[in-house]
């Protein structure tokens, strides 16, 4: 396999990036059924057992449940890397990220692209500081097991480029010894790697049992090693937050799992990982021993699977518990938990929550209630705010490049087939009112994911393992502020070549346009790294700025850490769409440039 080269130069506005697979082979009937998945942690006591819930794992394969490369499902996988470079040798490009521009719909709703076909099934996705997607979590069939594999995607490959790899995707194996299922991952501050924690491991022929294994992606040559240093406890859906001082805290997961025992396998009893820990580059572990807690990371409402934790403006990182409640932990020496005494409705793991801006929270509880949470003055303060059109059990939340937040996916019944909901819909922090966008093609419902690129659109896919289908495709949504009224591409403002790859806090740096352009906005949105229905990096910020000339631009730095942690951006600059119509403010964003902050 050829070696993907880092990608350095911008993005055009729709950049190509697939091979069509549009002709893989005929469609076979979809399999319907119920799917169920699960999480794990460590460190924890044991606990009585308790039933398995219809969104647990089962830790069982499903190698009979249809896989869908884009086209449609078929009966059985193939090996999507041969397949790919059968077509790229055939001439079968596409430029299927291409969005069809059919009507004025786009303007108001956005538009998806045409599925394509990943070589794994991108449960885990992370954009990388150079531009390209990491994405992990199963094999090259759609699999779960121990040969999983991992891919690089590279959204501006253009095989006209002389030099161009044959495919955008780079497949790799993982050859660390670490099943990196269910683990968690974020791009480090310091190094620009990506940190991957925790992960699976199987028992008496059994899986969903934790490992405390860490891992490190090197983006410079696309390998990922195991440290020889594990973390304190083990981990199966432990969530990774990134602190004002550039460590790494990592909290829940499971540990061993509920097993009834079945013949010659004993049983066991699930324990939890409901102790904190903090890593720090260069030296290593320290366990939050004095922030132990089974309420708010451990056995108590599923509390540690995933839990819903950010970096707040007080220093801090917060956590919004499955049953309400809302937990704050100093990482400072053995750490600090305070609960608060407000609560929010009660809701399952399978809903989401997001981070929108710094201290502005958006939580989806129980189906289909929405509260806004504003934790800048370090207490909570909840507003109840408009509902979702619908239920969506593992649907995704992303902050777009103008700061509003893009819901897509789930489904009414979790990961049921049946009720699959393909529309999406837009939230606006600033009238606190829902739009109605798009519809996908595919289903997205467990172990799907969603990531904002560059270019202003999210790339989302997944979705399976177990089924009910193993979705080895993605689609990229196209915003509604990348259009005119009449469906056609909007004239997009350019960042030129002179423009900072990094900047301190409270600075003040240039910004030079390629062409004169009157900005009105400049947005600051972190990378994200999104698995399990949450992203926990992404949050955006609007920066104060002056434009000193058509081309030059001032802009202000985030004021502090705890607002804008340390490490990687998206840096837009927006402008207004001038065929808009009367009195309508629609902004149009720049491809962005990817920045370093601290």
């Amino acid at each position: 396999m050829m070696h993907a080269k880092p990608c350095h130069k911008p993005m055009a506005a729709f950049p190509r990036h697939a091979l069509s697979i549009l002709s893989l082979c005929a469609l076979a009937a979809c399999g319907g059924g119920q799917g169920n998945s699960a999480s794990t942690g460590a460190g924890g006591s044991a606990v009585a057992s308790r039933p398995m819930s219809a969104d647990v794992d089962t830790g069982e394969d499903d190698h009979e449940a249809p896989v869908d490369f884009g086209a449609g499902p078929v009966g059985a996988a193939g090996p999507v890397t041969e397949t790919l470079k059968q077509l790229s040798a055939a001439g079968a490009l596409a430029d299927v990220n291409k969005p069809v521009l059919p009507a004025p719909a786009a303007y108001t709703a956005g538009v998806f692209g045409p599925a394509f076909a990943w070589p794994v099934m991108p449960i885990h996705m992370v954009l990388l500081p150079d531009g390209r997607v990491l994405a992990y979590g199963t094999d090259d069939k759609g699999v779960q097991g121990a040969a999983l594999h991992y891919a690089v995607w590279d959204p501006s490959w253009d095989p006209a480029v002389p030099g161009a790899d044959i495919s955008p995707f780079q497949l790799l194996p993982n050859v660390t010894g670490t099943d990196i299922f269910c683990g968690t991952q974020l791009v480090l501050p310091s190094s620009g790697e990506v940190l991957l924690a925790g992960g699976d491991r199987p028992v008496n022929g059994k899986r969903n049992y934790a490992v405390a294994d860490v891992n490190f992606f090197n983006p410079a040559d696309n390998s990922m090693r195991r440290d020889a240093v594990p973390m304190n406890y083990r981990r199966w859906y432990g969530t990774a937050v990134t602190t004002a001082t550039g460590e790494v805290v990592v909290m829940g997961g499971r540990d061993d799992r509920d097993f009834p025992g079945v013949g010659l396998f004993p049983p066991t009893a699930a324990t939890y990982s409901a102790t904190p820990e903090i890593f720090t580059p260069g030296l290593g572990w320290r366990s939050l021993t004095t922030a132990h807690s089974n309420e708010a990371f451990g056995e108590i409402r599923g509390n540690w699977w995933y839990p819903e934790s950010w970096l707040a403006p007080d220093g801090r990182i917060w956590t919004i518990t499955n049953d309400g409640y809302f937990y704050a932990l100093d990482p400072a020496g053995t750490g600090t938990l305070t609960k608060f005494d407000a609560k929010l409705q009660g809701t399952n793991w399978n809903t989401l929550s997001l981070m929108y801006a710094p201290g502005k929270i958006l939580s989806v509880r129980n189906t289909t209630s929405v509260a806004l949470v504003d934790i800048q003055s370090g207490l909570p303060v909840i507003t109840p705010a408009a509902p979702l059109s619908t239920a969506r059990k593992w649907g995704f939340g992303t902050v777009l490049a103008d700061g509003t937040v893009w819901v897509n996916g789930g489904s009414v019944d979790a990961n049921t087939l049946a009720d699959a909901v393909y529309t999406s819909e837009l939230f606006d922090p600033a009238t606190g009112q829902w739009t109605p966008t798009a519809s996908a093609t595919k289903a997205r419902m467990y172990h799907s994911s969603s990531l904002l690129l560059p270019s202003g659109a999210v790339l989302t896919g997944g979705g399976g393992s177990p089924g009910p289908v193993r979705n080895l495709n993605a689609e990229l949504y196209y915003p509604s502020y990348l259009f005119n009224p009449d469906g056609s591409e909007a004239t997009r403002p350019v960042i030129g070549d002179v423009a900072p790859a990094a900047f301190a806090w409270s600075s003040a740096f240039t910004v030079a346009l390629a062409s004169p352009a009157t900005i009105e906005r400049v947005m600051l949105v972190r990378t994200g790294s999104s698995t399990h229905s949450f992203n926990n990096e992404q949050r955006a910020l609007a920066l104060p700025f002056t434009q000193l000339d058509g081309q030059t631009l001032s802009v202000t730095a985030p004021a502090s850490a705890t607002e804008m942690p340390p490490g990687y951006y998206m840096l837009f600059v927006l402008q207004r769409n001038a065929l808009a119509p009367e009195g309508q403010a629609r902004l149009v964003p720049s491809v962005a440039r990817i920045v370093k902050l601290g």
